[in-house]
């Protein structure tokens, strides 16, 4: 019976773990730790989904707005994975 206990336990600690990781797991920690994102994840740090613009003009237009909005320098680029635009932050 104790063995069972311990059984269930280690599951909901493991299941916490990759709950907690893949929600909480961007800003701040390298490229690829979180355990549901991998070097070449095409979702945000924050594990959402990333906005494709079919046309760099329509990304460059969302890049000045939530520049002048957050103050934050952001740039475009044309991704790899879907060959569409993205907005992401400026270096």
């Amino acid at each position: 019976m104790v063995t069972v206990a311990v059984l269930v336990v280690a599951v909901a600690i493991l299941i916490f773990v990759f709950y907690w990781s893949g929600r909480y797991g961007g800003r701040g920690t390298v490229t690829g730790t979180s355990l549901r994102r991998g070097p070449r994840a095409h979702t945000t740090s924050r594990g959402r989904p990333k906005v494709g613009y079919e046309k760099r003009e329509e990304a460059e237009v969302h890049a000045r707005l939530l520049s002048k909005r957050d103050g934050v320098l952001m740039n475009v680029y044309q991704c790899g994975e879907c060959a569409k635009w993205h907005v992401g932050h400026g270096r």
